[in-house]
């Protein structure tokens, strides 16, 4: 279980590093910027990867310090007893607490979908993006979503991410992206359209994610997951099994909501 955990965190290193603007070190990690995208939150954060015997006060300080300018604050915690140390306390800062969880591919899935998969460009699949960023999780706002969307055009560059989607009638209804590198998967951005749930999309567009994975040579796929979000448990009859997990600390601009 350590290997599979290490090899993710592996992987990630060389995603964050590979789609950020800059990287400056802290007393408490990393701290990774994309000063291109301000706006896309899970770019520009604090990794806490020397936890020691810092309290939530230093680390807010700190994300204060470092992010300077930009409109959200975002502090990762890979350290798990860590993270549930300062959970309450950030929480009553007014931060948003969210522990997750990696989940890898191991096991068969409990049934398959008939739902059509396809592979797109990320122009073809940009305005389901859009959609989708305008509508989820409390929505964004349009600038927010048209740049959340954006960041993908040099993650497509840089990490070679790509799109699969499945279609309801002709049109654009959910989709996942699936990134590889050093024979570990990713797969991210698992989304259906509110009016077209139910149907088996994301068990559709997982399960065909998971069979491109493999045929890229990746033996060790996995996703991340909201540990008290239901997608966890669809994750689970899809043959994902959780293999540890991290927490995720968040100050969203004012009205605004990273969930």
């Amino acid at each position: 279980m350590r290997d599979v955990r290490d090899r993710i965190e592996s992987y990630l290193g060389w995603r964050e590093v590979s789609t950020s603007t800059r990287v400056e070190a802290s007393p408490f990690g990393t701290a990774l910027f994309n000063d291109d995208f301000p706006s896309y939150w899970d770019g520009t954060f604090l990794r806490v990867d020397r936890p020691g015997d810092a309290t939530a006060a230093q680390l807010i300080a700190e994300a204060n310090r470092l992010f300077e300018g930009f409109a959200h604050r975002a502090v990762v915690v890979p350290d798990e007893s860590a993270g549930a140390r300062w959970a309450a306390t950030f929480g009553r800062e007014g931060w948003e607490v969210d522990r997750l969880v990696f989940m890898a591919h191991g096991r068969e899935a409990d049934r398959e979908s008939d739902i059509a998969v396809e592979e797109c460009t990320l122009e073809e699949v940009f305005p389901l993006l859009l959609e989708t960023n305008l509508h989820s999780h409390g929505g964004m706002t349009p600038a927010a979503a048209e740049a959340n969307a954006a960041v993908r055009r040099p993650f497509v560059d840089v990490t070679g991410a790509r799109f699969f989607v499945a279609r309801v009638e002709g049109v654009l209804a959910g989709f996942c992206e699936l990134y590889v590198h050093d024979g570990v998967a990713e797969l991210d951005d698992v989304h259906t359209l509110e009016r077209f749930r139910g149907r088996g999309i994301a068990r559709g567009v997982v399960g065909h994610a998971v069979r491109e994975a493999r045929d890229a040579g990746a033996d060790l796929i996995f996703l991340i997951a909201d540990d008290a979000d239901w997608p966890k448990e669809l994750y689970d009859k899809l043959g994902f099994d959780p293999v540890g997990g991290f927490w995720q600390f968040t100050k969203p601009p004012a009205g605004e909501s990273y969930r």
